[in-house]
């Protein structure tokens, strides 16, 4: 099955898009700002921040957004493929659209910039600068805007490929400024007179002053430059204003162009006066990055855009932040080897909110189903670093979060890679009144180096609720919830009940089971099975060769004493070769190495020898190849793999690696290397500690330092020996060999060439330094046989449990596999041949979600591993997840697998989005509109929540009271009346003196009674219903008699309780319209009427 023929989804924007890669607009008093967010144009009220309208008419990002100057009403954008865009603002109407004449194709506009110049049209000209998309060239045109046609301009204006900074100039001083690096070009755009001037430093912003023949410039070393009488190079006055220590990447002057603002990576926003350079103000401990400063035409308001996505609203007077317009919350990169989403795309299942990584330090909680940010809960205690370009800045990262309908666990990593990494795991509970998450538990130092995985044992379970924990160190944490040790308040703390590892393997994902009694966790390519309860070894599942996606590897090591059977020649041999090898890791003598190979290929050296003395010809000995020499050196299992490297060397024998593995292998040589001196100062040092113990725990320590040293011999590489060894593997420079010859020797050893012994002795030693620099030389005579790489065990990726009926089975992934285990049997189920980076399971469908290396999306059940949707082309993914649906759809998940959850994914544009139908939104998911009518007339299902009122108001004379079988009843119908008052909209909502009535009626419904129940008396004292006492000692006689005795009074009790109904009946037909509901109870309790609640 073809599912990309098929397929109709498309992916669809749900969050995300920069507002603040452009500088934002402000209406002409200041009411309204305007936004550019990828496509659209969001119109904001700068009192509230209310989003007012969307202007969606734009099919490329647009590059330029400005009003018009004499027509303020008018919108004008232009798009990087010149597609030009009026709106008339107020109304959202695009009053017209047009395509800018670039000539040939292949342009891209850079910059777009309106004058206060009209030339034959109703809008104003245009500045903009094109270029082509070779990237060779870069020239600027004036447009006319009505029409779209370029205007002939003389001027001597030249630019360089590089995009330019431009800035217009709409006052009394009609000036363009052009900053292209450390050119700035003034051009009057009335004459088109141009000057050009040459900075000291490359230039980072440009600004115009509005009342002033004068211009500022921001630097990349932080330094201001003021621009007077620029348009005479003879007459030109600049100033310095000095206080940043990083680029300035924001200007922007005051309407009065009496001070200026400024910004920079510190954070901090500088408020400058031209009348005196050290005079300034400063706003500091700005959320983020200031990207631009924008400010009203009354300098009532002054917008600083922010790089965490906020527009931050300031009060020029006082120089305080007064609000803040916040959309999806972003982090800059700090250069460090954390990502910019750690944790990924997490669920919230209290409010089903999406959650992700904000700020530094920060969560952010999302809400899909209204599409706006709910809140951003700081979870690191600190402050947080400037960034600085060219710089790595360390900050404290939260690296994972887990989540439970009341509690919430985060880990945050602070490594700056030269001290002992700072963890903290951190408990959070849910606060109801301040409807926020409070810290509950602190732990320092659960793990070393780092988390892999927190996880609950259930999402929505409060009561024996667990939280398992695994970290760098390959060890897996069970945390319990237990009484506080607090004396001065009575609350609960997270304590850590149990630990577990398994064999020292590596571990990289952990899951418990739906019910919460097993915990799986995937160590190297073992799922091991934990008791959720004590983390007691349950099973340890593998399987066969081949199964998990690589190749099996053993070593075998030989018995140190001989077996039965075992030849003692073998023995001999192989501990002389041992004792060889270990002789040549610290000498290169030649006769040595010729031993070696004499014992590898099987023949004595004392033979050998035997055979020279009688004459025989040195061509008889059997020389070994590289192949058996590499086989030879790479078996002994006592040698560590730099030991082994050596020995290659020593024996001019080359190696490649796969690319896949040559920085992994780069960084592990690294991580042992060791300092001579610094390695013999700490033996010293533990030597004499060994001294100060006791004598019982000497000899311990003692046997411990001894292993110590052996480990140091095995694994332990001295800085003078790196780069041989890099030779040895050709992962130089100077060693690799070119790329053809590589893939035909690539995982093989390369035979280095032998000096030729008839030669003199200068070549002979001039081949030994080639050879022993390890340049690569002539391949052996025996042609190889082409043969993959051997790899190493496969490593669990990624292990998640099935729920419901399919809660036995686990899916493990690895690099190349999906494995699915059936927990009854301790079977593989199945497998699939899929290669896993994301994975995102499903609760209520059972379905797993997988994300391929190669950006594929496969959808399938672990009971049966077929695909039930495919895509590809996807976008590089940070993260996906499944989020329920408000209102689900009865359909099968064969028909439709998003009836249920629809999955949502965290793109690399930091954007969310989701994949649904052509003009299908999230919002066609809220519920529909919902009334207090009801549902027994079929009529009113048609009406709006207000007609429903209005239509039961004029029903209500002719509607007939239902007859009463039995008391009022107070419940729900088939839809809840206080679920209908709460959602109610407000400005559809009626006046309350019209709800009120009608919303307590509603909750009064006719109860239904068999007719035993109403001819059931009214009883009093020691009489159950039937009119009998609960005394048991009577006889039979006297039973029978006392029920004929009392036939006679409950008929007549009976006709008297109908008489009364019929008179009520009568009564209320006649006063339902006068009487309210008040009255209606009291009648009611008059009568002594139950009432069930």
């Amino acid at each position: 099955m073809n599912f990309d023929d098929e397929d109709r989804l498309e992916l669809q924007h749900l969050a995300g898009g920069s507002i603040v890669q452009h500088a934002p607009v402000f209406s002409e008093q200041g009411r309204f700002i305007f936004v550019r967010c990828n496509l659209k144009v969001q119109v904001f009220v700068t009192s509230t921040g209310e989003l007012t309208r969307e202007l969606n008419d734009a099919t490329s990002p647009l590059i330029s957004l400005e009003l018009d100057i004499k027509q303020p009403d008018l919108l004008l954008g232009c798009t990087s493929s010149g597609q030009l865009l009026r709106w008339h603002w107020r109304t959202g109407v695009l009053q017209k659209q047009i395509d800018l004449n670039l000539g040939r194709d292949g342009t891209e506009v850079m910059t777009f910039n309106l004058l206060n110049m009209y030339k034959g049209g109703d809008t104003a000209c245009a500045f903009a600068t094109v270029k082509r998309k070779n990237g060779k060239s870069l020239k600027w045109y004036l447009f006319n805007t009505s029409t779209g046609a370029p205007i002939e301009i003389n001027c001597s204006l030249r630019l360089k490929t590089r995009t330019p900074i431009v800035d217009v100039g709409k006052g009394n001083f009609k000036y363009i400024a052009l900053a292209q690096g450390l050119l700035l070009n003034f051009v009057h755009y009335e004459t088109w007179k141009c000057v050009r001037y040459k900075h000291e430093m490359p230039i980072t912003c440009v600004r115009l002053s509005p009342h002033e023949l004068m211009a500022a410039t921001g630097t990349q070393y932080g330094r201001i430059v003021v621009w007077r009488q620029f348009d005479d190079a003879s007459a030109v006055k600049r100033t310095i204003h000095h206080w940043h220590s990083t680029p300035v990447t924001c200007l922007a002057f005051t309407p009065t162009g009496m001070s200026f603002y400024s910004g920079g990576f510190e954070r901090v926003l500088v408020k400058w006066s031209l009348l005196s350079v050290q005079e300034r103000r400063f706003l500091p401990r700005m959320s983020s990055v200031i990207r631009h400063v924008v400010i009203s035409d009354g300098n009532e308001q002054v917008l600083a855009c922010t790089a965490d996505n906020a527009l931050q609203f300031i009060d020029p007077i006082e120089m305080k932040l007064q609000s803040s317009l916040q959309h999806f919350t972003y982090a800059l990169s700090d250069n460090s080897d954390n990502g910019l989403f750690p944790i990924g795309l997490c669920l919230n299942p209290r409010t089903n909110s999406l959650v992700l990584n904000g700020r530094i330090g920060q969560l952010q909680f999302y809400s899909a189903y209204t599409k706006s940010l709910l809140y951003n809960l700081r979870v690191v205690e600190g402050n947080v670093q400037s960034v600085e370009p060219r710089t790595i800045i360390y900050n404290t990262c939260v690296t994972r979060a887990a989540f439970n309908i009341n509690w919430m666990a985060t880990g945050e990593v602070y490594n700056d890679q030269q001290n002992f990494p700072e963890l903290q795991l951190k408990f959070w509970q849910y606060h109801e009144k301040l409807q926020t998450y409070m810290l509950n538990t602190n732990i320092e130092l659960p793990h070393q180096d780092g988390f892999v995985a927190i996880v609950f044992s259930n999402q929505f379970q409060v009561d024996n609720l667990r939280c398992a924990s695994a970290g760098k160190d390959n060890v897996i944490k069970l945390w319990t919830i237990s009484d506080s040790e607090n004396i001065y308040k009575r609350n609960v703390m997270w304590s850590c009940e149990a630990q577990a590892s398994y064999k020292q393997q590596r571990l990289e994902s952990i899951c418990f089971s739906q019910d919460g009694s097993l915990l799986a966790a995937g160590y190297g390519h073992t799922l091991v099975l934990f008791d959720a309860r004590t983390l007691r070894l349950l099973h340890a599942l593998s399987t066969s060769a081949g199964y998990d996606g690589v190749l099996s590897k053993a070593q075998v090591r030989l018995a140190y004493t001989p077996i039965n059977g075992t030849r003692t020649e073998l023995v001999q041999q192989r501990q002389q070769l041992w004792g060889l090898l270990q002789t040549l890791l610290n000498s290169n003598d030649k006769k040595l190495v010729q031993q070696a190979q004499q014992l590898m290929a099987g023949t004595s050296p004392s033979n050998q020898s035997q055979s020279q003395q009688k004459g025989e010809p040195k061509e008889g000995v059997n020389e070994p190849d590289n192949q058996t020499i590499y086989k030879h050196i790479m078996q002994m299992a006592e040698l560590g793999l730099h030991q082994k490297l050596q020995l290659l060397r020593r024996f001019g024998i080359e190696c490649t690696v796969r690319d896949g593995f040559q920085m992994r292998l780069k960084a592990h040589l690294q991580s042992c290397v060791v300092e001579p001196l610094a390695a013999h100062t700490r033996i010293h040092t533990l030597k004499a500690r060994l001294h100060r113990l006791q004598p019982r725990q000497r000899f311990k320590a003692k046997v411990r330092l001894v292993q110590l040293n052996k480990r140091r011999q095995n694994y332990e590489i001295l800085k003078h020996e790196l780069l041989p060894l890099f030779s040895t593997l050709q992962l130089d420079e100077t060693t690799k060999p070119p790329a053809a010859k590589r893939q035909r020797s690539e995982g093989k050893p390369v035979k280095a060439s032998k000096p030729n012994k008839n030669k003199k002795a200068s070549k002979s030693a001039k081949s030994e330094k080639l050879g022993k620099l390890g340049k690569p030389n002539l391949t052996a005579k025996k042609s190889l046989v082409l043969q993959a790489p051997l790899q190493g065990s496969a490593q669990i990726s990624h292990v998640q449990f099935g729920a419901g009926a399919q809660a036995h089975l686990v899916a493990v992934c690895t690099e190349t596999r999906v494995l699915i285990w059936n927990l009854m049997t301790l079977r593989l189920q199945a497998g699939l041949k899929l290669s896993v980076r994301q994975l995102a399971f499903d609760p209520l469908t059972n379905l797993i979600a997988a994300v391929t290396r190669s950006n594929e999306l496969h959808v399938f059940q672990p009971n049966v591993p077929l695909p039930i949707y495919q895509r590809s082309n996807l976008p590089e993914l940070h993260g996906l997840v499944w989020l329920p649906r408000r209102q689900p759809k009865q359909s099968s998940i064969n028909v439709d697998w998003q009836a249920q959850s629809t999955l949502h994914m965290l793109t690399h544009d930091k954007e969310i989005v989701y994949l649904a139908m052509p003009g299908q939104a999230i919002t066609d998911d809220a519920p529909a509109p919902i009334s207090f009518a009801q549902p027994a007339n079929e009529q009113l299902l048609q009406y709006a929540t207000f007609g429903t009122f209005v239509a039961r108001q004029k029903n209500a004379e002719s509607t007939e009271i239902a007859q009463r079988k039995g008391p009022l009843i107070v419940g729900r119908g088939v839809h809840s009346a206080v679920n209908a008052l709460v959602n109610l909209s407000a400005h559809t909502m009626p006046a309350m003196s019209l709800i009120c009535g009608e919303f307590i009626k509603s909750l009064l419904t006719p109860g239904e009674r068999d007719e035993e129940s109403n001819e059931t008396p009214l009883t009093n004292g020691n009489l159950n219903g039937n009119g009998h006492t609960d005394s048991h000692d009577e006889d039979e006689e006297e039973a029978e008699a006392g029920e004929e005795d009392y036939k006679e009074p409950k008929t007549e009790l009976r006709k008297i309780l109908l008489d009364q109904s019929s008179a009520l009946e009568k009564n209320n037909n006649k006063e339902v319209e006068q009487l309210t509901l008040d009255a209606r109870l009291q009648r009611v309790a008059k009568h002594d009427v139950f009432l069930e609640f």
